[in-house]
């Protein structure tokens, strides 16, 4: 990669004017809906390129922009190229491309990953990762999501601070992270997230166990988990706190417990003891310690 160095007045006025044509290595959800977004909001979006020529061509309609049936066709065309393609092939991705991308700024969007993947691909091109805080689900609606979304970018110092200040200028917040912390910042998306899901899951299959349908399940515990998020936003997480196990009622803890299989068991259990953890900065004065031992701790 590039080494960083501040962005002379020149180049700083070429892309805060958004005047660069930006492409899309890789024609899945994120880049559609990516690519979208920012043509919406008035980017350039030259278009895009997929080892599925079917993918890129759908693409390419559904945003009115170009599908380029090579890599070198896309990166001589724009200056700006967005890896969109699976985590897994980033890396390899990235060096097909090399010997195209002197000078270009390119970006992945994944989550997990810093720009130091595009370490191999030469020393001549400005490498960041912009990663959405949002699961896209759909190519062809989620688009319409994105203006309520942070992006957390991370990457060479050149052209950082004009990348947000872009992503600001459209109306979404923003964070700049250091490649350090890529790792910790996706785990927590990935809790608050998929991990969330699953909890949510297995409250439903419960529901459904006492008679409940599944859209009946899904409908009022979507209602209660969404009460619970608004007090999380407002008061935080501690404050939020409710139920048996913060009202440290072990006969109601003991019961649950008995009433649940083994893998559900288990789960409850190592979400009982951050929980307990919680209670303890809510009820400072609050003797846990038999609900501790009841349900194992941590």
């Amino acid at each position: 990669m590039r080494q960083s160095h501040t962005a002379s007045g020149e180049e700083a006025l070429y892309f805060t004017l958004n005047g660069m044509q930006i492409g899309f290595i890789g024609a899945g959800r994120t880049g559609v809906s990516l690519g979208k977004y920012l043509k919406e909001k008035g980017w350039h979006i030259g278009g895009y390129y997929s080892r599925s020529l079917k993918s890129a061509q759908w693409a390419a309609g559904f945003t009115q922009t170009t599908f380029y049936e090579s890599l070198q066709e896309i990166i001589s065309s724009c200056d700006m190229l967005f890896f969109t393609v699976p985590d897994s092939v980033i890396e390899e991705v990235g060096r097909q491309a090399s010997p195209y991308l002197s000078g270009k700024i390119v970006s992945h969007c994944s989550g997990l990953h810093s720009s130091h993947i595009f370490s191999d691909i030469g020393s001549n091109c400005y490498a960041y990762s912009i990663h959405p805080l949002f699961a896209i689900s759909s190519r062809e609606n989620s688009w319409r999501e994105l203006s309520d979304v942070l992006f957390v970018i991370e990457g060479d110092d050149t052209y950082i601070h004009l990348i947000e200040k872009a992503f600001c200028e459209i109306g979404n917040r923003t964070r700049i992270l250091t490649a350090e912390n890529k790792v910790k910042y996706h785990a927590a998306a990935a809790l608050s997230s998929n991990y969330m899901t699953t909890l949510i899951f297995m409250a439903q299959q419960l529901l459904v166990e006492c008679g409940f349908t599944e859209a009946e399940a899904r409908r009022e515990l979507y209602a209660l988990a969404k009460g619970n998020l608004d007090h999380i936003l407002d008061q935080g997480c501690a404050a939020s706190l409710t139920g048996p196990l913060e009202r440290n009622d072990l006969d109601t803890i003991q019961k649950h417990l008995k009433a649940l299989d083994p893998d559900m068991r288990e789960v409850y259990r190592k979400n009982a003891g951050y929980l307990i953890s919680l209670a303890r900065i809510k009820h400072p004065g609050r003797d846990y310690a038999a609900m501790e031992n009841l349900c194992g701790g941590r």
